[in-house]
């Protein structure tokens, strides 16, 4: 697997705000009993709808090195029912050779994706994170820079129980997946791949049907959407049916989009010249925005005192923020959320190479509660590499020397006692310099 090449940049804002816009409504419709997922550009308020039922497993198509990326795989947990079982069985020798005793499995056993992160999904939250060369259903190889899997998977998608192999994931060339699926009784055996190539290499996942054998291209391109309403399972919750999960109705932002929760605040006091004071709890994880916006006792209500600061990814030097608040949720008959959107600021960003040399590296997992794993692909030996890691306001919490050879270098850091928030990992020597943000979640 190819490992992240960067440069190390610094951004400044240099540039000047313009003043809060007004509020604007805007509205989506998920359909009855939340059928769609909606995609939502808070920019232009352009929104595309794609139906929530078409798939079955998604396959990461980010780059390596970007954040969020651990070649994951996720299952559609919410409109297709997927379940996901590891049946703890080498693949080369057990594939088409299931028993029904092999689908005797105990629901609340299943893998399930995060909903803090694109990058956790089913498959890889079996992960050893005590182990940085292992991503769940496969490993990763330092010669190859490829992962290969070796493991059995039970799936069952509509209703329907499968046995999944994820054979490779190939990073240096032909970047994509090789897995091999058939029914459990061995029936309609195929072997498939999804390359990153046009248009996957614009998404974030490669969509795939289980049942007819076919990828979908379901997402926008990745710049033209912020946030997407949906449907998702979080915290193992169990709902009025005590043998299905909860389902939740929110809203999970894009890669790279940052939000703040403004909370106990009414919304219309904040404004263009004092937004800045609510940005520094920004947060990429993916559930930022959520579902507690909404409350339900006989009725929906809104929590009026809470809006969203969003971040989209910088462009063409600039940094924008938006503001949104909700206004309405009419439920399962139409899925409607209604809501408000502003403009608040455009800022400048004056962007300074520090880095003469680059860098190839991965930090995950991103998010994270505890270990964060540093993996760098270095050009030469260095005896005088320094690991450190910095909160926000510059403090150094960790700072320690390291032994760095020729070749890939695993190393590994304690975040458990940290209080939450954003974190700076650095590793730095005569020959590279490398600086990621590292979120710490509780």
């Amino acid at each position: 697997m190819k490992l992240k090449s960067t440069l190390l940049t610094l951004a400044i804002a240099t540039g000047a705000q313009v003043n809060a816009q007004t509020w604007v409504a805007d509205s989506v419709e998920m359909g009855a009993s939340y059928a769609n997922d909606v995609f939502y550009n808070i920019a232009n308020g352009n929104d595309a709808t794609q139906a929530a039922n078409n798939w079955d497993i998604a396959f990461q198509t980010t780059r390596f090195g970007e954040p969020m990326f651990n070649a994951t795989i996720r299952a559609n947990h919410n409109k297709r029912d997927v379940q996901v079982y590891s049946l703890h069985k080498q693949a080369s020798v057990h594939f088409g050779n299931l028993s029904a005793a092999d689908t005797m499995v105990a629901y609340g056993s299943q893998l399930l994706n995060e909903d803090t992160t694109w990058g956790t999904g089913a498959f890889t939250t079996n992960r050893a994170l005590s182990n940085p060369f292992d991503f769940g259903w496969g490993a990763y190889d330092m010669t190859t820079h490829n992962l290969t899997g070796d493991s059995l998977y039970l799936v069952k998608a509509g209703g329907v129980f499968y046995q999944l192999w994820i054979q490779k994931y190939q990073s240096v060339s032909n970047v994509g997946y090789w897995f091999r699926v058939a029914k459990w009784d061995g029936t309609g055996d195929v072997s498939d791949s999804i390359k990153r190539v046009a248009p996957y290499n614009d998404r974030l996942f490669a969509y795939y049907n289980m049942a007819t054998g076919q990828f979908l291209d379901r997402e926008p391109s990745r710049s033209n959407w912020h946030i997407m309403f949906t449907q998702y399972l979080k915290d193992r919750v169990f709902g009025a049916n005590p043998n299905k999960y909860q389902n939740y109705v929110g809203v999970l932002s894009n890669l790279k989009v940052q939000v703040a929760k403004v909370t106990g605040v009414n919304p219309s006091t904040v404004t263009s010249s004092n937004y800045m004071m609510y940005t520094p709890n920004a947060s990429e994880y993916t559930n930022t925005i959520g579902d507690d916006w909404k409350r339900f006792a006989g009725m929906w209500t809104l929590a009026t005192d809470t809006s969203y600061i969003i971040m989209p990814d910088t462009a063409n030097g600039q940094q924008e923020y938006y503001h949104l608040q909700f206004t309405r949720f009419d439920g399962t008959a139409t899925g409607k959320i209604v809501f408000e959107t502003r403009k608040l600021a455009t800022v400048s960003l004056g962007v300074n190479n520090v880095n003469g040399s680059v860098a190839k590296y991965s930090i995950y997992p991103n998010p994270t509660q505890n270990v964060v794993n540093i993996m760098v692909d270095a050009q030469q030996t260095d005896n005088n590499t320094v690991l450190a890691v910095t909160d926000i306001t510059g403090k150094v919490v960790v700072n320690q020397r390291v032994q760095m050879s020729a070749g890939v270098n695993a190393y590994s850091v304690n975040m458990s006692a940290f209080p939450a928030g954003m974190y700076i990992v650095s590793v730095n020597n005569s020959q590279l310099k490398i600086a990621e943000k590292v979120q710490v979640q509780r």
